[in-house]
């Protein structure tokens, strides 16, 4: 069965946070949700799970009480990952996405 993506990312658009706000609404949350966490590599595991579901042992070591929320499915509501997957073959657009999420969440902690 064929799978569709959320969002329909061209080879040649470029993200722009304006025209996503679903996925300001979910940054929101999220440091809401994380703000009382350890920011051991804090930003790392946000955006490597959210860009691939996936994270690295020295990450989840230096952090379990993120990774356990993380990969809990509690914390993320999806926008921001059906972005990440409908710009797979988008490589500025998801750079310049990643970008932008690590500047929201960097901003966020303490």
């Amino acid at each position: 069965m064929k799978q569709y993506n959320k969002y329909l990312i061209r080879s040649t658009d470029q993200f722009d946070p304006v025209n996503f706000s679903s996925v300001a609404d979910e940054i929101q949350m999220i440091n809401k949700g994380t703000m009382s966490l350890p920011a051991f590599f804090k930003v790392e595991i946000l955006i490597s799970f959210l860009k691939d579901h996936s994270l690295e042992n020295d990450w989840t070591e230096a952090n379990p009480k993120l990774t356990d929320l993380v990969t809990s499915g509690s914390l993320f509501k999806g926008n921001i990952e059906s972005l990440f997957e409908s710009c797979r073959s988008n490589g500025v657009f998801r750079q310049d996405l990643e970008t932008y999420l690590r500047k929201e969440f960097e901003e966020a902690q303490p």
